[in-house]
């Protein structure tokens, strides 16, 4: 079966989603796709369907401003979504009541009430949601996990995820909603969204409680350029993450430490 994709904003991100189409070409397609920049739209395509030719291939993708209209006419499967931020929960949802799969890039929303809504619905309209948290799959990552689940390390104690990273102004100022609190969030939710997700996962467990700080030090923007959450998991393990957009001159460390009874 050939799954028929649309993509929902042409911008720094969705290239990966093409070369991803490419690379599955016998299984998908790009039929669709939609941005109010017309220009990023033709970039996208161009990219698409100079891969196809590589490969012997040709095929026709549309291109729409509204992605609505897209929705209306075009012959959908998944629709993956690749806007800012503060959009994906609407584009989600009208994608899922328009009976389309989804897959949403990071972060799913910008709230757990908007993330919560767009899972009922998909599950009201046995429709797939799909988040894009691909470093699960990095191969230390899986590893790690399969280490995890053997029981190599015995009951987990604690985790630790540091994400301690340079954004000076010049990146908040390449695009108006970076790092702003309608379309952007901050360090913990841009930056550190991934480290999250992989913390928790390797924890094995539910969160119960939560503690955070956070604070902008030296970015002019709305939300935080540190963070640091203090997470108790249901199983009683401890989780901690740090991060920061502070750091100076350049990136200095992204780590994923997970500990237990046996090491």
């Amino acid at each position: 079966m050939m799954l028929k994709f649309a993509i929902i904003g042409c911008g720094r991100i969705s290239h990966k989603h093409i070369e991803a189409l490419v690379n599955n070409s016998e299984e998908a397609e790009l039929v669709a796709v939609c941005d109010i920049i017309p220009e990023k739209m033709d970039k996208d395509v161009e990219e698409y369907y100079e891969s196809l030719e590589e490969m012997g291939l040709k095929k026709e993708v549309k291109k729409y401003i509204d992605y609505k209209e897209m929705l209306e006419k075009e012959d959908i499967d998944v629709v993956a979504i690749c806007t800012e931020s503060g959009y994906h929960s609407k584009h989600a949802i009208d994608c899922l009541n328009a009976g389309k799969h989804v897959l949403v890039e990071k972060p799913m929303a910008l709230s757990s009430a908007e993330a919560d809504e767009m899972i009922r619905l998909a599950k009201e309209k046995n429709l797939k949601l799909g988040v894009c948290h691909q470093n699960r799959f990095n191969p230390p990552i899986q590893k790690l996990r399969r280490a995890i689940e053997e029981g190599r390390f015995g009951k987990i104690i604690n985790g630790t995820a540091r994400i301690l990273w340079n954004r000076n102004d010049d990146y908040y100022k390449q695009a108006a909603w970076r790092g702003t609190k309608k379309l952007d969030g901050g360090t913990l939710m841009n930056q550190c969204i991934h480290n999250i997700d992989l913390l928790q996962w390797m924890m094995g467990s539910e969160v119960e409680r939560v503690y955070a700080e956070r604070d902008t030090f030296l970015r002019d923007i709305e939300m935080e350029d540190f963070g640091a959450i203090l997470i108790r998991f249901k199983n009683g393990s401890i989780g901690i993450v740090e991060g920061s957009a502070c750091v100076y001159p350049k990136n200095l460390e992204e780590t994923l430490s997970i500990f237990g009874e046996k090491g």
